[in-house]
């Protein structure tokens, strides 16, 4: 028999889209599944969609239904409930190709349960036909967890969290999702469980499709209340990753980190700006470091980080 996989999808309003998300989760070629739909209060006619699949897929479908707590309450909730050997998370708008799970138990099998794989992961808008790949490094094996980690930190990219399938044991090791965050929930989660990742193995052959957020979402990603609770992933990304190596390439990973949210929130929010300084200057990190496009990254080095960001508000 080969190991139940668990595929956890919060949905909170995505009844444009969570039709096609399910059609991909149900139509992977790997048999042995189960999906566990959580329900986070939607009020836009998501929760008929969900009752009407799990009345056609009983064997296939766990619903549950609760009051909107958020996506990590969601996905804890979703977690507990589960029964699967691997655990798949997957966002409501996103869509999985056919051979993703199959692919990566494969390329798990006989691996220590410390061992997690990863896949491609490309940009969408409406149709999957039409992807556009996102120009980064991650799309290979790692050696250790935390070499991938700091692969993102050091060249500001990441991994859409559905491109991985992780052994329960490793999620189980790991304390459960923020429920304090609204932001950045899945990328400070993951942080923790690749801490403890033996290796990431890649797998070329299959990818996640990401939709795209909307405007609205935007907007809200780039409120105060937003960047408040990315700062607090920010932290606990120092809090977590110094406990388990405290290093100078970790200490100057992080820097970049901090560096990157004043990119971002400058001007809009100084006393923000303000705590990520004295945050990036606690790390003891002498050397510079750069980050942003190639264009800025040479202006920094010619008339510092600050200024460099100071003229880019004055050009705009």
């Amino acid at each position: 028999m080969k190991p139940l996989v668990s595929i956890i999808i919060p949905v909170y309003n995505k009844a444009a889209f969570v039709i096609e998300t399910l059609d991909s989760a149900l139509g992977q070629s790997y048999p042995n599944i189960e999906l566990i739909l959580v329900n986070d209060g939607s009020t836009d006619g998501s929760m008929a969609i969900l009752e009407t699949y799990q009345s056609n897929f009983p064997d296939k479908i766990n619903l549950i239904n609760q009051p909107n707590g958020g996506v990590s309450k969601a996905t804890n909730v979703g977690i507990q409930a589960s029964k699967g050997e691997y655990i798949q998370f997957l966002d409501a708008d996103d869509i999985l190709s056919p051979d993703k799970i199959f692919q990566q138990i494969k390329l798990l099998e006989n691996k220590d349960s410390k061992v997690m794989a990863s896949c491609e992961w490309v940009n969408f808008k409406e149709d999957i036909v039409e992807f556009s790949s996102p120009p980064y490094g991650v799309f290979k094996d790692f050696e250790s967890g935390l070499d991938l980690q700091l692969r993102f930190w050091n060249n500001q990219e990441m991994m859409a969290i559905s491109s991985y399938l992780t052994h329960r044991k490793l999620i189980e090791k790991t304390e459960p999702w923020d429920e304090n965050l609204t932001i950045n929930q899945d990328g400070e989660f993951f942080m923790r469980v690749l801490l403890q990742a033996s290796k990431v193995l890649f797998e070329p052959t299959e990818r996640v499709y990401y939709r795209q957020p909307g405007l609205s979402n935007v907007s809200q990603q780039k409120s105060e209340k937003a960047y408040t609770s990315l700062l607090d992933s920010y932290k606990a990304y120092e809090r977590n990753v110094l406990s388990a190596e405290d290093s100078h390439r970790v200490r100057k990973a992080l820097k970049k980190v901090y560096q990157k949210f004043i990119y971002d929130c400058f001007p809009n929010y100084p006393h923000l700006v303000a705590k990520a300084e004295v945050l990036m200057k606690a790390l003891n990190v002498s050397e510079k470091t750069f980050i942003g496009g190639p264009k800025f990254q040479q202006l920094s080095r010619l008339i510092g980080f600050k200024n460099a960001l100071l003229l880019k508000r004055l050009l705009k």
